[in-house]
């Protein structure tokens, strides 16, 4: 039974962070076709720059617009952290469950190892769930403090 509840929290980690990481071409693109602007850029690693949506172009020049409203300005800064802060989450959380199946499966009947394989699979399972938690509370927040603009 225990061995069945780690594999579940296994699948269910490496699922959803999986679709917790977007595309590096479907973000990529989305980065150049902003305002014309970013041209020839590609994110590293997927992450957003922190002026995402903040670009106007001007003068055949890109540049960070000015301020209509300062708190949706500011958000708007908020939540492109918050969302590279979560994907890099993702990306730990995947490494860390492939690392902690890797312990599982090779400790060749030890059971501290498998012991600490397990712990390692359900930390893994919870800081993803945290992280996306976090995510979706961030977001409510900015919704309801932006009068949803945001």
């Amino acid at each position: 039974m225990k061995k069945m509840f780690i594999s579940l929290v296994a699948i269910f980690a490496m699922i959803t962070g999986v679709m917790m990481v977007p595309a590096t071409e479907v973000s990529a693109a989305a980065i150049r076709e902003e305002n014309n602007c970013g041209k020839g850029e590609s994110p590293f690693f997927a992450l957003k720059p922190w002026y995402y949506g903040l670009t106007t172009k001007r003068n055949d020049k890109c540049e960070i617009g000015t301020p209509d409203e300062i708190p949706l300005f500011v958000w708007t800064i908020v939540l492109n952290i918050m969302a590279d802060i979560s994907l890099l989450v993702g990306y730990i959380a995947m490494i860390m469950v492939a690392w902690g199946g890797y312990l599982y499966m090779f400790s060749r009947g030890m059971p501290d190892r498998a012991e600490r394989g397990k712990k390692t699979l359900i930390a893994a399972g919870a800081g993803l769930a945290v992280a996306m938690l976090a995510s979706v509370i961030m977001n409510t927040v900015v919704i309801i403090l932006t009068g949803g603009q945001g």
